[in-house]
């Protein structure tokens, strides 16, 4: 059952965990993206920190957009479109994927693998994509400005740290703002399946035995949280909603119940199905595959 936390003019928050109910809440109708900011001072908060991700020109990143703009489904379905031909997509990034592997394995690498991860989620979008640690350092910014207690965002925003990342990931991604949101946002939860492949990697003799797909479904991590809001009261399921009330759906949390699943983690099959959700597990698996060919290869 979700958590309900009210508190008169500070917050009205739901928090879901449930699989089945994460998945119902997210499909309902009174369920939007777009945030108010009504309901309380956290869900202000909230809302003015995801009001930040705009093109230059005040258009609002894609991965934001309600499920009724119809700029978001042809802009999902074109996606889509294109990072379904994995093999050739896989095909372009096999520098990064051998010296992530080459990581995994326990060897070093000659500038960090999150600027590694960067470059080749950038490369999937565009082929001549550039990361650098100064491109990480600035996801790295955005990824805390997201988190950050109200002092620390306040900081990020004043001292310029936050629009100098913006800008930055703008520039790198060439205005392409579904690579802008992957290289800047997402491409943090690969990070984590790449760490923690490594972890598995040097552990016993984990490499050689455990297969591929194995090793993704054990390290694959999906984002702790994602945003909503209920547009107007109603009840999903056993769930009531007031109205505008900011609901957090805890996809990590709810993922791991279904940890054979790897398509949770993505919202497959709903509205807001991420266009990667393919190519995300079978990178993971390529980078465990590249980790143990050697290993293999030796006995």
């Amino acid at each position: 059952m979700a958590l309900i936390i009210t508190i008169p003019g500070l917050v009205r928050l739901a928090l879901v965990r449930d699989p089945d109910e994460l998945l119902r809440v997210n499909d309902a109708g009174t369920v939007v993206r777009p945030l108010s900011g009504r309901g309380g001072l956290f869900n202000r908060s909230v809302a003015e920190k995801l009001a930040v991700f705009r093109a230059a020109d005040g258009d609002i990143w894609p991965a934001f957009r309600d499920r009724h703009d119809p700029l978001r489904a042809a802009h999902q379905t074109s996606l889509e479109s294109a990072l379904s031909n994995i093999g050739p997509l896989l095909e372009r990034i096999a520098p990064e994927i051998t010296e992530l592997g080459n990581y995994v394995r326990g060897g070093r690498t000659p500038r960090s693998m999150g600027v590694v991860v960067q470059q080749a989620v950038g490369r999937l979008f565009l082929p001549d994509y550039v990361a650098s640690e100064e491109s990480y350092a600035a996801a790295r910014t955005l990824q805390a400005w997201l988190s950050a207690w109200p002092l620390r965002a306040a900081w990020l925003r004043r001292s310029g740290a936050l629009k100098a990342a913006l800008d930055h990931i703008e520039v790198a991604s060439q205005g392409d703002m579904a690579c802008a949101h992957a290289t800047a946002l997402a491409m943090h939860n690969i990070v984590k399946s790449i760490e923690l492949m490594r972890e598995l990697a040097l552990h016993g003799d984990n490499l050689a035995k455990i297969e591929p797909k194995d090793a993704m479904l054990r390290t694959l991590r999906a984002p702790a949280r994602v945003v909503r809001e209920a547009r107007d009261g109603d009840f999903v399921g056993l769930v009531r909603l007031r109205s505008r009330t900011l609901i957090l759906l805890a996809v990590e949390t709810a993922r791991q119940q279904r940890a054979s699943d790897p398509g949770l983690a993505f919202f497959a099959g709903a509205w807001n199905q991420c266009p990667a959700h393919g190519l995300v597990p079978a990178l993971l698996g390529k980078v465990w595959e590249a980790a143990r060919t050697r290993v293999i290869a030796g006995s």
